[in-house]
């Protein structure tokens, strides 16, 4: 009874443990998906374009008013009043001359106040008219460089989802290779019974015996090697899709590949990358950017005219009419600032955005270049490998029919179980050839999709 209730313990733990670590199937699209989602790439580039829209803001602020207050409160003891003198007669005078009136002023002499305290407050308003061109420009700039971010962010997207599918498929090549090893190994194995049973039999000899024992070894090498690189390949596409190495997961999906003859076209290529491919995108937004900082660069000197506001609130016994009474008064008027000369740091400025932005355009060039052969490679290595399949699909065709002959020959003793299963590895040869050149196609197809920006 103690046994039976361990046993179903144990079963009840196990049967509750599997969902833990349950497999999880993923299509290709399910692989893209999650790792666009959870990649650390992506959230780099996504916040670049926070960034980017935290520099429009700041640009944009100098369309607005400017305001500050500023007030000042201090407490000294050396701060002088004034007090009246004897007075003493002065002559009324017009335009020069006498008037024959005397009026009697008191002049006034200072004298120390040491308990004094002082308040001031000033409110300053400041709005620019006109900048030479300056904040339309660089408000044009973070724009430009909002879509520069954007298309990095893309750029990013597919750089990973031709990384998860260049994966995903070689594990969808793997699981039908490993099948394909394992169906002639279950095949040698049977031959290997069926000599050692004739050897004993005294019908065979025993070189048929350890030849197939070699053929078996060697076959149970590299399916040991092939599960390697399958778990190699896996263990990619888990850091791909930022999952945890305790996960399980299985790639669904087929290594038989259609090709798309749409992007095997090379009529307007270069129309087709430009507008297409994330790097040169981004590539022009970037110059776009530099271009319009050259301008700001060469605005630099150009006038700027604003208008500016104030108003003042005043305590203390500094100035007339020496009270303590609170006054206040304001101030409005416009402004005009001009750079006479900077030392020509602006020049230097605009030479070197002019310089840079010469060096991106080297860069795009290049990348043109570069992505325009690489396109007309994988199409001519598309094309090629269709040619190697359909080569291939006749020789499956012929080796199958020899497979037959042969199985008939050796019912009626006319070959040896070495022969057949010669004629059975030429069959798992083939298939394994059709089987590589259907995973190429599918991995320049995938590189054919890169070139022109398709993410899935």
């Amino acid at each position: 009874m103690k046994k039976i209730i361990v046993i179903s313990f144990l079963m009840s733990y196990a049967l509750w443990n599997s969902t833990s670590f349950a497999q999880k199937a993923l299509t290709l699209e399910d692989a893209i998906r999650i790792t666009l989602d959870n990649n650390p790439n992506i959230k780099i580039s996504q916040s670049q374009i926070r960034e980017a829209d935290a520099k429009r803001i700041q640009v944009y602020s100098s369309y607005l008013p400017q305001a500050d207050i500023l007030s000042k409160y201090f407490y000294t003891n050396n701060v002088s009043e004034l007090f009246p003198l004897d007075g003493s007669s002065v002559p009324v005078m017009s335009n020069g001359i006498p008037t024959g009136e005397d009026i009697i002023m008191h002049s006034k002499a200072p004298f120390p106040i040491f308990d004094r305290d002082v308040l001031t407050m000033d409110f300053n308003m400041m709005y620019t008219l006109y900048a030479g061109g300056k904040r339309k420009n660089a408000l044009e700039s973070t724009t430009a460089l909002k879509e520069a971010y954007q298309n990095d962010l893309q750029e990013t997207e597919g750089n990973l989802s031709l990384s998860v599918k260049t994966i995903f498929f070689n594990v969808l090549f793997l699981d039908e290779l490993l099948k394909v090893y394992e169906k002639s190994l279950n095949q040698l194995q049977e031959h290997l019974y069926q000599a050692e049973k004739s050897y004993q039999e005294g019908v065979r000899s025993e070189f048929d015996v350890l030849t197939f024992k070699t053929k078996v070894t060697d076959f149970n090498s590299q399916l040991i090697e092939l599960k390697s690189k399958k778990e190699i390949a896996l263990y990619s596409l888990k850091t791909l899709l930022n999952s945890s190495d305790t996960d399980s997961i299985i790639c669904t999906g087929s290594i038989n590949s259609s090709i798309n003859f749409s992007i095997l076209s090379s009529a307007q290529l270069s129309d087709s990358i430009d507008i297409g491919n994330n790097k040169i995108r981004s590539l022009k937004a970037m110059r776009n950017v530099l271009g319009y900082k050259e301008k700001v660069d060469k605005a630099e000197n150009l006038p700027t005219l604003f208008a500016f506001g104030n108003f003042h609130v005043y305590h203390g016994m500094d100035t007339p009419p020496f009270d303590q009474a609170w006054r206040q008064g304001y101030a409005i008027g416009v402004g005009l600032k001009i750079n006479l000369f900077d030392g020509n740091l602006s020049k230097g400025k605009a030479q070197e955005t002019r310089a840079g932005i010469e060096k991106i355009e080297g860069y795009e060039e290049n990348f043109k270049i570069q992505f325009k052969n690489k396109y007309l490679t994988s199409v001519q290595h598309i094309k090629s490998l269709e040619a190697q399949r359909e080569s291939v699909l006749k020789n499956i065709e012929v080796a199958n029919k020899t497979y037959e002959i042969a199985s008939v020959g050796y019912k009626n003793s006319v070959i040896t179980t070495i022969e057949l299963n010669d004629a059975q590895l030429n069959i798992t040869k083939v298939n394994i050839q059709l089987l590589s050149i259907e995973k190429d196609i599918l991995l320049e197809q995938a590189n054919l999709q890169y070139l022109l920006g398709v993410i899935y």
